[in-house]
């Protein structure tokens, strides 16, 4: 490890409460004065020569990023992966499987909320008793040494977010493709009489193998369970979600929430895949909400980025303000994208194929198969840069809980 590498991996140390300050400015002191005589010291070997910390310590801190993680027998850590507001994400080798998962630990300080470790539990619960490709796997969930533990599939891949994030932007039919999948979920966890409540691009990865999966089950609620769901109570005017993809009814902090509210959101996540930019934007999260509820989207935007009358439709549909003109459950979106995939294949669709063929046939443009080696098979769902879109300044992000009247 370069100095200027190692010098903020104890910068981090400090800013998390590992070492003190004064304890890296005698670590640098001291590297001086080996310097002085000739001798190249590293900073780490410094520090647990000085006592300050050990080793293993170290060695840990590099790998978890900084976090006081729980020995977990049978698991090896690999690295840190995620981390939110109240738990953070780590990679781990499951040695009696030889397989990658992924273990989310809820942070200690959160854990000493009663309402924030029981929706930590429930979410690992509902987890690992769902099953569906586009959802992510939970296995087991449980305390480690006093920590609260879930532990899930590993997804190979990036959420939607990193790659925004990268300046990465996807044409039409990759951004359909991608919430094709999402949508298919929405539907299975409507099925389970579960409301999503943060479908946003950080909460859908895309796999190396252009399988998309929702995750983080954090702010789900089960619907008609009552008039929170699964939720403690909450104040009436209290808004639950992510500012900049809730839908209006969410923004307003309506307690009857349901499908059509996720639907929104994968809405705005759709808006922000093709076009590059988020649909509302504002200073603080209440006017981004305000927004959401006040503001109409922009049809030159969309007419002025050459988005095709398809792709228009489907936004506007997704993210109408009137809950009673959007899409009213994820069936229906799900044929509308499946009938505009279908078109554009015309010429080799036949009508007559069972739901198999059916299914083997939508999925077609984007994976090749064995039977289809002589048929061109456009790219997959590959992101690339983004070209000629105008940065724009977003507001403060992050799930929020925040109060809004309107």
């Amino acid at each position: 490890m370069s100095f200027e590498n190692e010098l903020k991996f104890f910068g981090m140390l400090v800013l998390k409460g590992r070492l003190g300050k004064e304890a890296v400015l005698r670590c640098l002191q001291t590297r001086e004065k080996l310097a002085e005589k000739g001798k190249n010291v590293s900073l780490s070997r410094i520090a647990v020569g000085l006592n300050l910390i050990s080793s293993e310590r170290l060695a840990l801190y590099r790998l978890s990023g900084g976090e006081d993680v729980p020995p977990m027998p049978g698991y090896e850590l690999i690295a840190k992966i995620g981390e939110g507001g109240m738990s953070s994400v780590f990679k781990y080798l499951e040695k009696a499987h030889d397989r990658f998962v992924a273990v989310k630990i809820l942070k200690e300080d959160q854990a000493e909320s009663d309402a924030i470790r029981r929706s930590f539990m429930r979410e690992a619960k509902t987890l690992t008793r769902l099953e569906h490709p586009n959802v992510v796997k939970g296995h087991k969930a449980g305390t480690v040494k006093g920590r609260y533990v879930f532990i899930m599939e590993h997804i190979d891949g990036d959420s939607l977010q990193d790659l925004i994030k990268r300046q990465m932007t996807f044409d039409e039919d990759a951004a359909l493709y991608i919430v094709l999948q999402a949508v298919k979920a929405i539907e299975y966890l409507h099925s389970q009489n579960i409301l999503h409540r943060d479908i946003k691009p950080g909460n859908v990865m895309l796999e190396r193998n252009n399988i998309v999966k929702l995750i983080d089950l954090g702010l789900a609620t089960t619907i008609g369970d009552g008039e929170n769901g699964g939720d403690e109570k909450l104040d009436d005017d209290t808004t639950i979600g992510t500012a900049h993809y809730i839908s209006p009814e969410q923004a307003r902090g309506q307690t009857d929430l349901d499908v059509r509210s996720d639907i929104y959101s994968l809405g705005a996540t759709l808006y922000q895949l093709v076009l590059g930019e988020l649909p509302f934007t504002g200073s603080d999260d209440q006017e981004v909400m305000a927004r959401q509820i006040l503001d109409s989207l922009s049809s030159s935007a969309l007419k002025g980025r050459k988005v095709s009358p398809h792709m228009h439709y489907f936004i506007e549909k997704m993210m109408v303000k009137d809950r009673e003109i959007r899409y009213q459950n994820p069936a229906e979106l799900i044929q509308d994208i499946e009938d505009k995939i279908r078109g554009k294949k015309t010429l080799s669709y036949r009508p007559d194929q069972d739901e198999a063929d059916r299914e083997h046939f939508l999925q077609g443009p984007y994976r090749a198969s064995e039977d289809s080696e002589d048929q061109p098979i456009p790219p997959p769902v590959v992101p690339r840069k983004k070209r000629g879109l105008p940065a724009r300044r977003s507001s403060k992000k992050g799930r929020t809980r925040r109060k809004f009247r309107g």
